[in-house]
């Protein structure tokens, strides 16, 4: 279900991209070449200003599904454990075994002292 819903996303991310950077503005923006004509905007294929109309609602609308999309990101990996990593607490109430925070721990080897002949012969 996760990965379906991260296809849709991504998908509806490049059409709403798509339908801002379409859109006129100031400067004439990019849908006057784009839809046929120069400088006067969508006039051959949606009449004259609809395209700007058609762009501006395709963009809501796309938009509330993004953020639909987002949420419904949210809710599917709120169980993961591949997450933000959690507190101590948190894992434990959940069961989840607690690790140490300080990593792995260097092997300790047994010191060894060879004996010495000082006792034996007095000190020098």
């Amino acid at each position: 279900m996760e990965t379906i819903l991260l296809i849709i996303h991504v998908i509806i991310c490049i059409v709403l991209v798509v339908s801002i950077l379409l859109q006129s503005s100031k400067g004439g923006g990019l849908s006057g070449g784009a839809f046929g004509g120069m400088g006067g905007g969508g006039g051959a294929m949606f009449g004259g200003g609809g395209a700007n109309a058609f762009l501006a609602r395709v963009t809501t609308y796309i938009g509330i599904v993004f953020a639909l999309t987002c949420i419904g990101l949210w809710y599917t990996g709120r169980g993961s454990e591949e997450g933000l990593p959690q507190t101590a607490a948190e894992k434990a109430m959940r069961g989840v075994p607690v690790q140490s925070q300080a990593g792995p721990q260097p092997l300790q080897l047994p010191i060894q002292v060879a004996p010495t002949d000082r006792g034996a012969t007095g000190g020098n």
